[in-house]
């Protein structure tokens, strides 16, 4: 008797593609890491420089908004500064402060620097009589941007690579500072011995401004400080009758008007 013999066959299954519903999100998470991770690499690559970078343009700026004050301080004299009282004689008796000029000259010159910062950070011109800054037009353009506004810097991206080689090369990355400061303005006076009896006063404008650099990174403060120089003059007071140095050495007489007049007759 014959056995029949079965023969068993492996069927072949067709592998059929995925659908394209999870090759997209397959597609989209790869690539939002790859980006994510190519911003990270370019992030720390460019950091140092433009801290540096930032560094240094804290400083201008602090210098450049000061620099807005000294106009507006020069249009003021030792006259206006002091109030000066003289006697019968002519001669100066008192003077002190003129304080509605000082406080005038301390409030605009704050306001001059701090409306600077402002217009730093915003590329509108400064809203005050005699503006130092011209509106200025230009094309609204990664490649005219930063020749037109001192607060955009741009990065080659190949300083991301941390090659001296390959730092100039491929695309820019325009970065855009935000600038905030702090102002301090006083008056003071100098007073400088002239003659027996005299005194040569200048008067300057203390100014400093603390400015920080906060995006895209925080920058330390940096401080600033000058002085603006207004005018001088010069208050005579009474020729004394005797005059020495007062290290022991003669005393010189100095003649009145009196004797001067009798010696004439």
């Amino acid at each position: 008797m014959l056995k029949k013999r079965y023969a068993f066959r492996k069927r072949k299954f067709s592998k059929a593609p995925p659908p394209f519903s999870t090759v997209a999100a397959a597609t989209l998470i790869v690539f939002v890491v790859f980006v994510f991770a190519s911003i990270q690499i370019i992030d720390r690559g460019i950091t140092p420089t433009l801290m540096d970078i930032a560094e240094r343009r804290t400083d201008e700026f602090a210098t450049r908004g000061i620099n807005t004050a000294v106009r507006f301080a020069e249009n003021y004299n030792y006259d206006d500064l002091l109030n000066i009282t003289y006697d019968n004689e002519g001669k100066v008796a008192t003077y002190n402060w003129n304080s509605a000029v000082v406080s005038e000259i301390n409030r605009v010159a704050t306001d001059r620097v701090e409306e600077y910062f402002r217009y730093m950070n915003t590329g509108e011109p400064p809203d005050y009589e005699n503006s130092l800054f011209e509106p200025e037009e230009f094309e609204d353009t990664t490649e005219n941007l930063p020749q037109k506004d001192p607060t955009v810097v741009e990065i080659p991206i190949g300083q991301a690579t941390g090659n001296s080689i390959l730092a100039n090369l491929g695309p820019r990355i325009p970065v855009n500072f935000e600038i905030v400061g702090n102002v301090r303005t006083n008056i003071v006076r100098e007073d400088e011995p002239l003659g027996l009896n005299g005194a040569w006063v200048s008067l300057y404008v203390q100014v400093e401004a603390d400015v920080q650099i906060v995006i895209p990174f925080m920058t330390d403060v940096t401080t600033v400080a000058t002085e603006i120089y207004i005018d001088g003059g010069a208050l005579m007071g009474d020729v004394p009758d005797f005059y020495g140095e007062g290290d022991g050495g003669p005393s010189i007489a100095v003649p009145q008007d009196s004797i001067i007049d009798d010696d004439e007759e």
